[in-house]
């Protein structure tokens, strides 16, 4: 489709953005991607990656979970971490 418009998909590269809203308790099998547990946020990166993203930002900024900007931090250090040792 692109090629269509003149665009040179070599040169393209697929960049995900996750949204991440933290839930207390697993959500349901419905679930919108990067929505859940920090395991299933977990299971949405690696999807990510499995379907071939070139870079994925994940973004925790529009989460109320967090009560200082530390545990914002700590978290994704903790996602970073987990994301690479997989």
């Amino acid at each position: 489709m692109a090629s269509g418009y003149g665009r040179d998909t070599d040169r393209m590269e697929m960049i995900v953005v996750g949204n991440v809203t933290f839930t207390d308790r697993p959500a349901g099998p419905d679930r919108p991607p990067f929505v859940g547990t920090l395991d299933q946020i977990m299971d949405d990166v690696h999807t990510a990656a499995e379907a071939g993203a070139d870079e994925l930002i994940v973004d925790l900024n529009l989460q109320d979970w967090f009560t200082s900007t530390r545990q914002m931090l700590e978290t994704a250090v903790e996602i970073h971490e987990r994301a690479t040792t997989a």
